[in-house]
């Protein structure tokens, strides 16, 4: 074989190499989790935390986005998933108390780059409330480093507020405006939560107008909240993936109902999104 044509056949191999690192499948799974809280009886933490681990575990994601963590479930959760990291802080003091909103990777495919918590709130670099909001309320930040794919992937998981209407409008801005620098240059880009608004409410259509919802939309009819209630049939969709546009291949978008003991594991079903970087 000639220079020429080793080169060539070289060449021919790092092509298909990189090709086939940028192929690698993120898959994410969005999960409001459900506080312990002990007046929830037959669908008690305690009760249904094994199979809420579990199914995680069987989704094999490299990204997970919960909320509603207290420090002890976030605990648990950490022993039951040892090959990966949590990131974020609870939300009233921004070390242990109060709800998480913790991104997890895996460490076999993701490194943290940094991170940070934002507020939901006109002081959004201390533990605070805004505006009409009834809870703080934050976003949780991190820069990571997809080690397949040798690419960083900005990504927030949020929770926000159940009953300040203009907390929802505040809080899209705010996202939008973090999150404006790293898709302005193109930046591959995950935003996930339990955002508290169905999807003709005025926050989810600003959010609509830049993102892409990972939903086709064959499935924006799937539901996520199911409050506990096995009897119901129609599920409001509160929670949802967002991703930057252009630069994602959804190949699967799923909201399974998983079950213990013929109740449902969370009053939220999850959101499970396998995608491809562009």
């Amino acid at each position: 074989m000639t220079i020429t044509a080793m080169r060539a056949l070289l060449f021919l191999l790092l092509l298909i190499a990189l090709q086939g690192a940028r192929a690698q499948t993120i898959t994410v799974v969005c999960w409001n989790i459900r506080y312990d809280n002990p007046g929830d009886s037959l669908d008690g933490w305690e009760l249904r935390r094994d199979a809420l681990a579990q199914e995680v575990r069987r989704q094999h994601p490299q990204l997970i986005g919960l909320q509603e963590v207290l420090v002890h479930q976030a605990e648990y959760l950490d022993a039951q998933w040892p090959g990966y990291r949590r990131f974020g802080v609870g939300r009233e003091d921004g070390a242990a108390r109060g709800e998480f909103s913790p991104i997890y990777y895996d460490t076999t495919a993701i490194r943290l780059i940094s991170g940070r918590t934002i507020w939901l709130s006109p002081t959004p670099g201390i533990p605070s409330k805004g505006w009409d909001a009834e809870c703080e309320r934050i976003a949780t930040y991190a820069v990571l480093y997809d080690l397949r794919t040798s690419d960083s992937v900005h990504v927030v998981n949020t929770h926000w507020d159940h009953e300040g209407a203009e907390a929802r409008i505040h809080s899209a801005r705010m996202l939008l405006e973090i999150l404006g620098p790293a898709l302005q240059r193109g930046g591959h880009t995950v935003l996930m939560g339990d955002f508290n608004a169905t999807a003709e409410q005025l926050p989810i259509r600003a959010l609509d107008d830049i993102f892409t919802d990972s939903a086709p939309k064959q499935n924006r009819g799937l539901g996520t909240f199911n409050g506990f209630d096995s009897a119901r049939t129609t599920f409001d969709r509160i929670d949802y993936v967002w991703l930057s546009p252009r630069n994602w291949d959804v190949l699967r978008y799923e909201v399974p109902h998983p079950v213990v003991n013929g109740r449902y594991a969370s009053d939220h079903f999850p959101v499970v999104v396998g995608m491809r970087a562009r």
